[in-house]
């Protein structure tokens, strides 16, 4: 009965505003979980193998590290991105965080299950899964942190514990405004490991949405491990071009 009233709501709700595609803003015979025609959601693209052994970048070489990894120290112990982040996903991602769409969640965080399911020793003998937290300022004016809900729906379907870790305790510029050496010099020392938090010896996934140039990752790995985690992994969305 509930379920028949919930898709009668829906079918209600769609009459009075037709969905529209996020990307190229085409009416949708019906609604999808990522709210994308069939022509955008083709146009999603994922992060191409071989990766950079660190950092997940695509790279040419299997086996290697990409030039930024061999000139530049992160802190985690890999990471890996599962799209690119650009045109039809990008707009979702957007529209995730910034325009309140908190139902493609679901959608996004299928697509990261997708991506885990195809390369599941990123999750192998993990402990616990978290998040980059967001500074109190964005928090209040987003209502949510967009790489928790990401990381809860994917605790959930893998069964795996999901704490809240890490916090940030200063403002930091916008990392998009920044060089790359200015986005590692922007974090430093601007999360700590939340009170009562005991991660020694633990094998962490830490989430978060997009990831450019890795620095706040580093960053976040760096203070799991100087709390005592054993192992940091990095799973984001998408990677940034």
């Amino acid at each position: 009965m509930n379920h028949a009233i919930t898709e009668l709501a829906k079918s209600f709700l769609n009459l009075l505003f037709p969905p529209h595609c996020v990307n190229c803003k085409r009416y949708l015979d019906q609604a999808t979980d990522l709210m994308l025609c069939a022509f955008c959601n083709r146009k999603i693209c994922q992060n191409p193998k071989p990766y950079c052994e660190r950092c997940g970048r695509s790279i040419d070489n299997s086996g290697a590290l990409c030039a930024e990894c061999r000139k530049t120290k992160l802190h985690f112990s890999a990471a890996r991105s599962a799209y690119i982040y650009d045109g039809a996903l990008k707009e979702v991602i957007r529209a995730f965080k910034y325009k309140g769409k908190l139902t493609l969640g679901a959608g996004l965080a299928r697509l990261l299950m997708d991506f885990i399911k195809e390369n599941e020793d990123m999750i192998l003998g993990i402990d616990a899964i978290t998040f980059v937290p967001l500074q109190n300022g964005r928090m209040r004016e987003r209502g949510f942190n967009q790489s928790k809900a990401l990381a809860s729906r994917i605790a959930e379907e893998i069964k795996i514990h999901c704490p809240d870790l890490l916090e940030k305790i200063r403002s930091t510029k916008n990392q998009n405004e920044l060089s790359r050496d200015g986005r590692l010099c922007n974090l430093r020392g601007a999360f700590r490991i939340r009170r009562g938090s005991d991660i020694k010896g633990l094998r962490i996934l830490l989430v978060d949405d997009v990831m450019t140039t890795g620095s706040t990752l580093s960053e976040c790995s760096k203070t799991l491990f100087d709390a005592g985690a054993a192992e940091v992994r990095c799973l984001t969305l998408a990677r940034g071009l």
